[in-house]
Parts: structure tokens; C-alpha cells; sequence
């Protein structure tokens, strides 16, 4: 067997494992995690991710990948984690087969953008970004880093809102509260660097609203 054949082969039996990986996955959030989401704009929820989106998300922990997936049902959503974690034993394994997308937090590169941008526009498919860059308070958000501005401009894709009512624990009903759809407009005068802060400081504020909202009508929804 020829090398190219042969490495075609892997992939595909890895494809296949991933899938099936995911799809158990799925499974036993339904059963431990209860997922429910709570959507802003009924419509959303009719034509949730109808074209490939970036998804703006609070970060609770290790789990809020799994819930997006399991909310967002049959639609693919690749998560950006730190690339440190990807050489852990057991943990690794676990990101390695879910779709994240590995983004060096010590030695920052451009890497995560480039593989995002191909998963947005040549794979249509979503990818889901904590611009927080780790795990926040509950309830307490941290500020954004801006490469969520740079990779919503360049990819030009709708962005959602998502807020994970985290950390989440089995057992427990966990709850996301998803926001209505919009686009970051790509400036005339390019891409500046008080265009990218202005931005991402929208966006921040964006999430803190979607959080009070959620806050708000919790006694309702729950």
C-alpha cells in the first residue's frame, strides 16, 4: 500500500472514531448534564447556525465544549484550547478527539487564526472562542483578548453570543443563554488597533448584558 493510501486510510478511521467519540459524548451530556438552552430571538432557534458562525462564549471549564455540542446537536463546533493541555495524559487524549483547536498561551502565534479561518470558510463549519482565555468566576466576567475581533473580521461570519450558566456539574440541570446573530463590519480604513479594542470591548459588553439578561429571567427559565 502505497503512502498517500495508507495515510488516507488513518484518516479515515480516525475521522470515524472521532465521530463516534463525539457522538457518545452527546449521549452522556444529555443524561448528566441535562442541557437546556434559552434563546433571545425565537427565530434563532429555528435557523440556529444555518451558516457557519463564531460562537463568543463565557468559560466556565473543561466541560463547556461538550455542552455547546450537545445543545447545537447535529452542527460541528471546534473549541480553542490551550495547547499545553494537549500533551497531558488522559485529558489530552479527550481534546485531541473533540475539535479543539490547540493556541499556545505562553508563546502567542498566529497558528489557531489561520486553522480557524479554515474551518469557517473551507469546512463550513462553526468554531466556538472564550476571549476570556481561561476559566472565570461564576458570574464574573475577565476581559477579552482582542484575537476574537481579529478572527470575526477576517472570517466575516455571523457571531453568536453564548452565555454557560457553568461550571457545570453532573446531575444538574446546566443551562446556555444564546444571543441573536450579528456581523463585526470590516472598517474601511482596515484593520487598526483601536478598531480591533473598540470592538472587543463591545463584545464585552455585549456578554455582560447576555449574562444580566439571563440573570434577570432566571427565575423563569429555570
Amino acid at each position: 500500500m502505497a503512502d498517500w493510501q495508507q495515510n488516507r486510510y488513518i484518516q479515515m478511521i480516525r475521522s470515524m472514531f472521532d465521530r463516534v467519540f463525539n457522538c457518545l459524548l452527546r449521549i452522556l451530556s444529555h443524561v448528566l448534564l441535562c442541557p437546556r438552552a434559552h434563546y433571545l430571538n425565537p427565530e434563532v432557534q429555528k435557523n440556529r447556525l444555518e451558516e457557519p458562525s463564531i460562537l463568543v462564549c463565557n468559560h466556565t471549564g473543561h466541560l463547556d465544549g461538550v455542552v455547546l455540542n450537545t445543545v447545537f446537536g447535529k452542527h460541528r463546533i471546534h473549541t480553542l484550547a490551550a495547547k499545553d493541555r494537549f500533551s497531558q495524559k488522559g485529558f489530552g487524549f479527550f481534546l485531541r478527539h473533540t475539535y479543539c483547536i490547540p493556541i499556545d498561551r505562553e508563546h502567542p502565534d498566529t497558528s489557531w487564526l489561520h486553522e480557524s479561518l479554515k474551518i469557517l470558510k473551507m469546512k463550513k463549519e462553526s468554531v466556538a472562542i472564550y476571549p476570556e482565555g481561561r476559566h472565570g468566576s461564576h458570574r464574573r466576567q475577565l476581559p477579552f483578548h482582542s484575537g476574537v475581533t481579529t478572527l470575526a473580521v477576517m472570517a466575516n461570519v455571523p457571531i453568536l453570543m453564548v452565555y454557560l450558566d457553568g461550571p457545570f456539574k453532573f446531575w444538574h440541570r446546566s443551562h446556555v443563554f444564546v444571543g441573536t446573530p450579528f456581523r463585526i463590519g470590516i472598517p474601511q480604513t482596515g484593520l487598526s488597533a483601536d478598531f480591533v479594542n473598540e470592538q472587543t470591548h463591545l463584545l464585552e459588553q455585549k456578554m455582560k448584558d447576555l449574562m444580566q439578561d439571563y440573570i434577570e429571567k432566571n427565575s423563569q427559565v429555570m
